[in-house]
């Protein structure tokens, strides 16, 4: 199947959740990328965050109404996907370290920058590897088996960062390289689609304060014990339009009832899941409040050539996250007090 037999229009994109890049589109979306890289060298700076504000409004009008479209209103199944985007050909070995980010203002970086700012304000966090804004996410020897974007094992449905009071509202997932098999599926679900198959005893237990979240390991600064938080509902929101908030390997139910709403809400979410092979030049925008994401599991070889996703976070506006932040460089969250 070519490309272009996947939408015709603006409309169709929005609507199948996949926004394909034109020739001239390819052609006009580089251009913003070399312009904004000729302003800046560095990833994070707050200059940098300013300019990929400044220049967004460049990126072809298609593609920055999907975006548009995307970030006001949603969609049934959570998930903008954008291909074709255009990727040098001499793309690095991936790499292999658990804390690797992008430093330099790359292709990649630049895009990431660009599409996600017109979605809202980057943000990041210091525990997250060091604070950077743009991660690498490959697949690192010895953490095989670990929940962590460092594994290659199922990665259970999770929302990101689910703990977090300034969590993300949306996550970039830009693909620079495939797994070797193909067979490290992008998995996400979405609440909208999935509340129908709730039944409404389930649904009420699950928006009651009945379940205990805990701090992801990168949070905890190496500490053995991970603690869980106050109690607090896991779906939000209207009736129409649900708010979900849950992780599924660190989401605790607080009795039998929970936990039976819990197991209730992840066979619905399984049921309506979708599975995506990313391939390069793929970004796949995840609506963080409504869709939960995991990836399917893959066998790294470890020869330069594994997958390689790069991965940026924003929130729709850093003004409620204020008081968080470290008010020096305008993105970044200040370490949680661990108790």
């Amino acid at each position: 199947m070519t490309h272009t037999s996947f939408v015709r229009t603006v409309e169709d994109r929005v609507d199948s959740g996949t926004y394909v890049l034109s020739p001239a589109e390819v052609e006009q979306v580089a251009l913003v990328v070399d312009q904004f890289r000729h302003r800046v060298s560095k990833v994070d700076r707050p200059e940098t965050v300013t300019v990929a504000h400044l220049l967004h409004g460049y990126l072809p009008e298609g593609l920055l109404r999907a975006i548009g479209d995307f970030r006001r209103y949603g969609s049934p199944h959570g998930v903008l996907t954008i291909r074709n985007l255009p990727l040098p050909e001499d793309l690095p070995p991936t790499p292999r370290s658990a804390n690797s980010v992008a430093v330099d203002c790359t292709p990649s970086a630049a895009l990431l920058l660009l599409l996600m700012s017109r979605m809202g304000d980057p943000i990041s966090y210091v525990e997250e590897k060091h604070g950077s804004l743009i991660h690498d996410i490959c697949p690192v020897p010895g953490e095989e088996e670990q929940q962590q974007n460092t594994g290659a094992v199922y990665f259970k449905l999770h929302t990101e960062n689910a703990f977090h009071a300034a969590r993300p509202d949306f996550l970039g997932l830009l693909c620079l390289r495939p797994d070797h098999d193909r067979r490290a599926a992008s998995i996400t679900s979405s609440i909208t689609e999935a509340v129908r198959l709730l039944s409404p005893a389930d649904e009420a237990v699950l928006r009651e304060p009945r379940f205990r979240t805990r701090l992801a390991p990168s949070f905890c600064r190496g500490q053995a014990h991970r603690p869980y938080l106050d109690p607090a509902p896991v779906l939000t929101g209207s009736a129409s339009f649900p708010l979900l908030t849950v992780d599924f390997d660190d989401t605790a139910p607080d009795d039998l009832q929970s936990a039976a709403a819990l197991d209730a809400l992840h066979e619905a979410l399984q049921a309506v899941r979708r599975e995506a092979i990313l391939v390069r030049g793929d970004l796949a925008i995840i609506d963080n409040s409504t869709t939960v994401h995991g990836r399917g599991e893959f066998t790294p070889r470890y020869d330069g050539a594994d997958r390689w996703l790069q991965r940026l976070f924003v929130v729709r506006s850093l003004r409620s996250s204020l008081d968080l932040l470290d008010r020096a460089d305008g993105y970044r969250c200040r370490a949680l007090t661990v108790p």
